[in-house]
């Protein structure tokens, strides 16, 4: 359906309405650019990424022990060494479109992020990290909300599309009380109806949202509810799928569902539908046999997350300094390689922020702990040295400006995270 035709038949399907996307006096659908909000774009590598094979400690001679097959060469100016960051990190070849990010100052690197007393489940530790409640309550699984969801909560924000949860489910940091919308594709969300047809039944539906649900029927509440936002999320997306998408500054994305995400991502951002919290995931990173090294099936996970990234990154262009993109992984892989040629489920990995126009310091951030047996954790997982905590309470605090640190990490006052102090987290470059 057209986006005029659109328009036009649910505003005159009846009279003025107190749900917004039935109220004639407000604009189309985008925010005027003096509203434009902040952007949290959380992009999860799900499976456990490598993160010494990512950001490659080429400094620590140990490394090389541990991994004599599949270890990543020190800058030697070929194409299958470390690129160099600061003579002791690197980073892993395939991630060469991250070289110009962080030159630019936008890219910050946490080589060893985790939480303390890790689970090593890829589905406990995905819902920990994703909750973001207290280490005593991560058995609560079906009573805890997503960190993101509760964030949201304390806002209190009107956009027209607040949240979107790329992927065929719903991402558990975005699970909660506030309406959240799932897509795999934003092209394929439709009536599928002829035009006339479709134009009939939003009519319909339209008188039948309009009425008021008893207040002592609770089923029949959030069946409303549920109708409101699919109506809503119809008028947001056909008003942005108007006109075939080009991405600006010759950004190049990858062409995949990873890449078309990316893309319909940065549509949205430059529409100005209220966007403030969009998860997205990228798989395939088990990497327990032929994990390659500078080649292989890891390389090539990290080079389509690269790019994607670096991609929006382009794209977006001075809008960036309204976004900030937050990479997290549930695990990284031991520090030794094992006798497949591949890693197994460890402890700390490597995550990225990715800023703009100066919204971020970009750097390498935590001490490094050391690859040594010694320094290991439990003799064979890298050791945290920055909890990931402490790297949301700063983008929430500083970047997105959340009042109220004390709801997004409930329960959390035995952890080392003090809720109601953002002081006390430790700077990780994001710029106030």
């Amino acid at each position: 359906m057209k986006r005029r035709k659109f328009c036009k038949t649910m505003l005159g399907a009846i009279g003025a309405c107190s749900y917004a996307l039935l109220n004639p006096m407000r604009p189309l659908y985008a925010f005027s650019p003096e509203t434009a909000c902040k952007t949290l774009l959380v992009l999860f590598q799900r499976g456990g990424c490598d993160g010494l094979n990512t950001i490659v400690p080429f400094g620590d001679d140990t490394y090389y022990n541990l991994r004599p097959t599949i270890g990543i060469n020190a800058p030697n100016g070929n194409s299958d060494s470390a690129i160099n960051l600061n003579g002791f990190f690197g980073l892993h070849p395939a991630l060469a479109s991250f070289v110009p990010i962080f030159g630019s100052g936008d890219l910050a690197i946490l080589p060893a992020t985790h939480y303390p007393n890790a689970s090593r489940s890829h589905f406990d530790s995905q819902h920990f990290i994703e909750s973001s409640a207290s280490i005593a309550d991560r058995g609560m699984k079906d009573e805890l909300h997503g960190w993101l969801n509760r964030h949201m909560a304390t806002l209190n924000r009107n956009g027209q599309l607040r949240a979107i949860s790329f992927g065929s489910s719903l991402a558990q940091s975005l699970r909660g009380d506030v309406d959240v919308s799932t897509f795999n594709n934003l092209n394929n969300f439709n009536l599928g109806l002829d035009e006339n047809i479709g134009d009939s039944l939003i009519s319909r539906l339209i008188q039948i949202y309009d009425q008021t649900p008893l207040p002592d029927t609770s089923n029949r509440k959030l069946t409303h509810k549920a109708g409101e936002v699919a109506l809503n999320n119809l008028d947001v997306i056909n008003g942005i799928n108007g006109e075939p998408y080009i991405p600006a500054n010759g950004a190049m994305y990858p062409s995949n569902g990873y890449g078309n995400q990316l893309k319909q991502v940065a549509q949205l951002i430059k529409a100005n539908v209220g966007l403030e919290v969009c998860t997205i995931s990228h798989g395939g990173y088990d990497t327990h046999g032929n994990q390659g090294g500078a080649e292989g099936n890891h390389a090539n996970r990290l080079r389509d997350f690269s790019n994607g990234i670096a991609a929006i990154y382009q794209d977006l262009g001075s809008r960036m300094s309204d976004v900030m993109i937050l990479t997290m992984s549930e695990f990284g892989r031991t520090a030794q390689e094992n006798g497949s040629a591949g890693t197994d489920h460890g402890n700390a990995s490597s995550w990225f922020l990715v800023g703009g126009n100066n919204s971020l310091n970009g750097g390498i951030y935590g001490d490094w702990p050391g690859l040594e047996s010694s320094q290991l954790y439990n003799g064979r997982y890298l050791n945290m040295s920055v909890d990931y905590r402490n790297v949301i309470g700063e983008i929430l605090s500083k970047f997105i400006g959340n009042p109220d640190l004390s709801v997004v990490f409930t329960g959390d006052s035995n952890n080392s995270i003090d809720p109601d102090s953002p002081a006390a987290y430790t700077p990780l470059g994001i710029v106030a």
